[in-house]
């Protein structure tokens, strides 16, 4: 039988505190992990289609990329990293419960042939719900501001 060396008991103990440290991290409560799937979608519902009610899912991916919820081919292009940059920030400081305490209180698009606006953001927490016929929604809040810039061309969404 071998000696063991000094070294190999220091590295075999600091590995055991790794692992015992990660395994622990993983089980705490209080540390969010990555929420899968994309960073956000905007459905938009209502109005007239030759086939009847119209509605598209526009998805974005953390990475960028946006596609719609069809069937593929469904790329529509990529949000640059400036933009994602801001989106990022806009949803790491939104105070949601702030953003949902406005209920909504007109009469919903869709009544007249207009477009309800459905937002899903995946955030550390879970998914943020928007609906524009639940919640007056504040189109100069910066978050709403970053993806009208951000998204434009694919949504439509009201400039303040």
């Amino acid at each position: 039988m071998q000696p063991v060396s000094w070294s190999s008991v220091v590295r075999f103990g600091i590995l055991w505190l790794v692992v015992a440290a990660l395994a622990l991290t993983g089980c705490s409560s209080n540390v969010p992990l990555p929420f899968p799937g994309p960073l956000l979608t905007v459905e938009m519902r209502g109005g007239v289609c030759p086939e009847g009610d119209c509605q598209t899912t526009v998805v974005v991916d953390r990475d960028g990329r946006v596609h719609s919820a069809a069937k593929p081919p469904n790329d529509l292009g990529q949000v640059d990293a400036q933009k994602m940059a801001a989106i990022a920030a806009a949803i790491q400081t939104t105070d949601w419960a702030t953003l949902k305490s406005h209920p909504f209180t007109g009469e919903c698009p869709t009544v007249f042939e207009g477009q309800e606006l459905i937002f899903e953001f995946r955030v550390g927490t879970g998914t943020q719900r928007i609906a524009s016929c639940e919640v007056e929604i504040d189109w100069g809040h910066p978050l709403f501001v970053a993806l009208a810039v951000a998204l434009g061309q694919w949504v439509p969404l009201p400039l303040t």
